[in-house]
């Protein structure tokens, strides 16, 4: 009798710890999940400056998805930006970035461009990049985009000084003499999307790109904050950033 009562009281304790374990494995699991998620998302938030600095030689706007082949919110608000910088900064150039989805007829460089136009920024102020998809492809892809534009330029720059010297003038030209200098670059994207875009430009060698941050509708802004966390542990993870 007294056996029967220790082997039942053994069996109780048993299952106790048993069934605990997954319980503190499960709550474990979630406060490091959660902690992680605060910590990128104070890192994201805390580099989402606005304050934009004047005459950039480029400034890359990344572009987002497509709303019936027409821009969303989100994009019209960092292509409002860049209308509001080309105004008072003449001589920037911009590059448009967005390649086409699988439900969109057009490229979001595309729609972005026909909207800088009509709201009367010049055509050569404008450079399209049409064949990103992801975050990382628009930033370097945009790049690439700038490197090629200014290397054309200074050729061209080097042409001109060398036809000056040798006593032949191109038409409406004076001598002009192709400095040598770093690049400014700015990235116009959501506040959310701003930290990783950074990154993603340090990575590929400018790491002194300017954050222009646009604001991200509230009620949006939990569901794009999290999954651009998840996006920044990926990119963190394989080596993008």
């Amino acid at each position: 009798m007294f056996g029967l009562v220790r082997y039942v009281k053994h069996r109780n304790r048993e299952k106790k710890e048993i069934n605990l374990r997954p319980f503190i494995f499960a709550f474990t699991t979630y406060g490091l999940c959660v902690s992680t998620l605060a910590v990128l998302l104070l890192v994201i938030f805390s580099n989402a400056s606005t304050v934009a600095q004047k005459n950039l030689d480029y400034v890359i706007v990344l572009g987002t998805d497509l709303v019936d082949n027409k821009i969303s919110k989100s994009l019209k608000r960092r292509l409002d930006k860049a209308i509001e910088y080309a105004r008072e900064n003449p001589n920037t150039v911009f590059v448009l970035s967005g390649g086409r989805s699988d439900y969109d007829r057009s490229t979001e460089a595309t729609v972005m461009y026909h909207y800088m136009i009509k709201a009367g920024v010049p055509e050569k102020n404008l450079l399209l990049e049409f064949y990103s998809d992801s975050t990382q492809e628009k930033v370097g892809f945009s790049l690439r985009t700038i490197k090629q534009d200014h290397e054309q330029k200074m050729l061209a720059n080097r042409v001109r000084h060398n036809s000056a010297i040798d006593g032949r003038k191109w038409p409406g030209d004076d001598i002009i003499i192709g400095v040598e200098r770093p690049l400014s670059i700015g990235i116009i994207t959501s506040e959310f999307n701003l930290f990783r875009a950074g990154e993603i430009a340090k990575r590929y060698g400018f790491p002194d790109a300017c954050p222009m941050a646009t604001k991200t509708d509230e009620l949006m802004l939990v569901h794009l904050a999290t999954r651009e966390a998840v996006a920044l542990f990926k990119d963190r993870l394989i080596g993008n950033i």
